[in-house]
């Protein structure tokens, strides 16, 4: 009996203690309007270091800020927990572009979603660190395209035959007009779409990798080159297209590409990319380096995320609640699968604060887990960045608790 009241009376305790510790976590959090200052560069810069963090993919483009949570810290910090509607856009992760250089693609083209993330600013001690993020993304439903512009091309499986010989096809004009030292090879389609015009047309977007056949010699086979090491070879990014005209039984090839060196040294030209202040930066690529001089760098873990693209839905999808991943911590705490930490700073305009504060004993954030009730804010979800006529109907108008 002794025991049973014991084990009733720890069970009771364990409850009120989680009950407690729950109400506090949300007591943490503000719920902030999507309109402010704050929040946009928030959102800016968490954008910034989510495609920076990428190696696969396309930049995602901001559409609107559908949730903001503050989590207030020391002295002109806090930690930002976001909910983000975004698009793709036509420029590759590899480009280093930033999101807002890059165009977002035709609304019949369009692949869309949200993405949760946690970004950490400290004002003072200048420094934007995103410490997690995970995106849900899928194509728009074909039957919005169709209802729309039924001519329109509607993407494909890239990884069909017909798309792999179209790619093909394209880079062998690429190989044979560039400048380049050596022949290049497709190294994987990532993108396809097909249309009927005066016969079939098949539209690619692919990468290709640098090969060890140089272009001094007749090479017959692109695909038999062996790829240069990773220490030397440099990827490109390409759109191709072949159109085919059963009126005058000719083809009909077009390519355009982008070449990126990915083994260029960090230069100061580039660091200072990085501390262009959200809104004034007139550079056109992004970067990310952690600073190692820094003594809070210690404290700021290693950036982990995921984007996941799901296939087309024959109906309406609502990305109000993204799925929490299935790994989690001893602590219960999501962890996302493993990347590359993504560090930025901020610079320009400075937070007036008293200089002892910077002398205190560095202590690192706080990052509590993702909030489960979103921003409370009236002006939540925030306006659209652009005008989407296929995609507005899909996006809810506000977030309601279900």
């Amino acid at each position: 009996m002794v025991s049973l009241v014991l084990l009733l009376f720890g069970t009771q305790a364990l409850c009120s203690w989680a009950a407690a510790h729950a109400s506090e976590a949300r007591a943490a959090f503000l719920s902030s309007p999507c309109n402010t200052t704050a929040a946009e560069e928030a959102a800016d810069l968490a954008l910034r270091q989510i495609n920076a963090d990428r190696r696969e993919g396309y930049v995602l483009r901001l559409y609107r800020i559908f949730s903001v949570q503050e989590h207030p810290q020391e002295i002109s910090s806090s930690a930002f927990y976001l909910v983000l509607d975004v698009v793709d856009t036509e420029c590759h992760v590899l480009s280093k572009k930033l999101w807002k250089n890059c165009k977002a693609r035709p609304a019949h083209g369009t692949v869309y979603g949200q993405c949760k993330a946690i970004i950490y600013i400290n004002q003072a001690r200048n420094i934007a660190h995103l410490n997690n993020y995970e995106c849900i993304l899928q194509p728009v439903p074909p039957r919005y395209i169709w209802s729309v512009c039924p001519d329109c091309p509607v993407d494909d499986g890239p990884t069909e035959p017909k798309y792999l010989e179209a790619a093909v096809q394209s880079l062998a004009k690429f190989n044979e007009e560039s400048e380049q030292a050596h022949y290049f090879s497709v190294l994987n389609v990532t993108r396809a779409s097909m249309q009927w015009v005066i016969g079939p047309a098949y539209f690619v977007e692919f990468l290709i990798q640098e090969t060890s056949c140089s272009k001094n010699d007749t090479i017959a086979d692109i695909s038999k080159c062996k790829p240069l090491s990773s220490e030397l070879a440099q990827i490109g990014f390409c759109k191709g297209s072949v159109e085919n005209s059963d009126l005058e039984h000719e083809q009909f090839v077009t390519i355009s590409c982008e070449i990126y060196n990915l083994q260029d040294p960090a230069t100061e030209e580039g660091k200072q990319q990085a501390k262009q202040t959200p809104g004034k930066s007139s550079q056109s690529h992004q970067q990310a380096f952690p600073s190692e001089t820094n003594p809070f760098s210690p404290y700021l873990e290693k950036t982990v995320g995921l984007v996941k693209i799901l296939p087309a839905s024959t109906e309406d999808t609502y990305f109000q609640r993204l799925p929490e991943s299935q790994t989690k911590r001893k602590d219960g705490k999501p962890v996302l699968p493993e990347a590359v930490r993504s560090t930025s700073t901020l610079d320009g305009q400075k937070t007036q604060v008293d200089k002892s504060d910077l002398t205190n004993p560095v202590t690192g954030p706080v990052i509590l887990p993702f909030p489960e009730e979103l921003s409370l804010s009236d002006s939540c979800p925030g306006e659209a960045k652009e005008v989407n006529s296929i995609l507005q109907p899909l996006l809810p108008k506000k977030y309601t608790k279900v």
